[in-house]
């Protein structure tokens, strides 16, 4: 939370200083024309230092989180279950509004491609997919079993195989846990707790200068092919917001109402001081306080059930930032001409679904694990600068969704669960699991 109120305090926050930055690089990408081509590549240097970041990340927040909570059977069942269900819908939903609003097709393809790749000497492999060649989905378990197991340890890592990335810190966080269960294992926790903190710092300091990223994209964008990328991008926050309205206004008061044999009316206006909460920080852990007193006060939910929601669950409570980085990832492919198969999307949307599993403390998650759901079907990454422009509004539409979910599962938890004496335990000197910035 250190960081959350260290912006609070800043006298220029982040969203300030992008605002500038949006505003500067459009006027210089205007003065300059296609001179401001060269300033294109911080973008894409900011970016590298992300996905070089994010898969380390992710493996030590995954086992950082095993190591930690330990879940009831019969709650963690029915916890994993509901997020898997949550999961689903905001991929279908996603996929769905990406192909009937399309908001990657209101740029001239050839231009926008030409101004992202005029510095890059190969275009991926999927960049070569086009809707005449685009092939039957590819479901073939055996093959996908068979890719997901690695030859090597370091090879998941060295080629960012997120799934495979996951599996294996799945093992290790189990392994772990049963070592600190016997009484041993502590300095090996004790190097994943520190090596997961050094990391987060990193990033930190990585999304510090983000700014100066967008600034240098918008220049080099708006020089070489005009203001029109902004009609995309508006099509795309206008995309990611419908559906993050239905998942939330439609979905989640389907499951309070028929599951939770609740008022969605009196739930969602018990909710709307950590929503509001949310949206003002943009951020899911610093907005934990108001949540678990929600949960508590207002909306009678057992104590077991709210911290394991809100602090052990929520690493599996992001639907938001899944929606978005489905829809932002079929955004790059539209806008670059890219047809991708049944899939490709569904590979989407379990990775980008397994991929912000466990990140903690770090801000502009989506869009630092988004890298690797693109690198995950081959879409060219150096298309994912311009989305710097727009992040941080839809992260707090994120961070809000993200929150509604923490509240709706700790309901539901309680509802289908029922209430126990004993709280899920979490080890008292470990900050709560939760996603920073959304």
């Amino acid at each position: 939370m250190g960081e959350a109120e260290a912006e609070k305090k800043s006298r220029f926050p982040l969203v300030a200083r992008l605002l500038v930055a949006i505003v500067l690089g459009a006027l210089v990408g205007t003065v300059l024309g296609a001179r401001a081509a060269v300033l294109g590549e911080v973008g894409i240097l900011v970016i590298k230092l992300l996905k070089a970041l994010a898969t380390p990340l992710v493996f030590l927040a995954i086992v950082d989180s095993f190591c930690r909570a330990k879940i009831p059977a019969k709650k963690g069942a029915i916890l994993i279950a509901i997020c898997v269900l949550n999961a689903a819908v905001a991929g279908l939903l996603s996929i769905g509004l990406s192909a009937a609003i399309s908001p990657g097709t209101r740029t001239d393809v050839e231009a926008f491609e030409k101004a992202m790749t005029s510095n890059v000497a190969a275009k991926p492999a999927a960049a070569a997919t086009s809707a005449a060649t685009s092939t039957a989905p590819k479901m073939d378990p055996v093959a996908a079993l068979t890719e997901l197991v690695p030859d090597s340890i370091a090879r998941p890592f060295v080629e960012n195989q997120v799934l495979t990335i996951v599996l294996f810190a799945v093992m290790c966080g189990i392994a772990l846990r049963k070592m600190r269960n016997a009484g041993k294992g502590g300095a090996i926790f004790r190097l994943v707790e520190e090596t997961f903190a050094l990391t987060a710092t990193l990033l930190h300091g990585i999304v510090a200068v983000v700014p100066v990223a967008v600034f240098c994209v918008v220049a080099k964008v708006v020089g070489t092919t005009g203001f029109s990328i902004f009609l995309s991008l508006g099509a795309l926050v206008g995309t990611v917001t419908l559906g993050l309205l239905i998942h939330v206004l439609g979905w989640y008061t389907l499951l309070v109402t028929v599951v939770a044999r609740r008022s969605p009316i009196a739930f969602f206006r018990a909710a709307s001081q950590a929503l509001m909460t949310a949206f003002g920080t943009g951020s899911s852990m610093a907005t934990l306080p108001v949540t678990l007193r929600t949960l508590e006060k207002d909306l009678k939910v057992g104590h077991d059930s709210a911290r394991l929601a809100a602090c052990v669950g929520t690493n599996f409570n992001n639907d938001g930032i899944m929606l978005y980085e489905v829809v932002a990832a079929l955004f790059i492919a539209q806008i670059n001409g890219i047809a991708l198969d049944g899939g490709d999307k569904a590979k989407l949307a379990v990775t980008s679904a397994i991929a912000a599993a466990g990140i903690a403390g770090v801000p502009e998650a989506g869009l630092i694990t988004l890298s690797l759901v693109l690198s995950s079907v081959g879409l060219p990454l150096a298309s994912l600068p311009v989305l710097l422009t727009v992040d941080w509004l839809l992260g707090r539409f994120r961070a809000m969704t993200n929150v509604s979910s923490d509240l709706l599962v700790a309901t539901l938890l309680d509802a289908l669960g029922g209430k126990t004496t004993e709280p899920a335990e979490v080890e008292a000197d470990a900050p709560p699991a939760s996603s920073i910035s959304s």
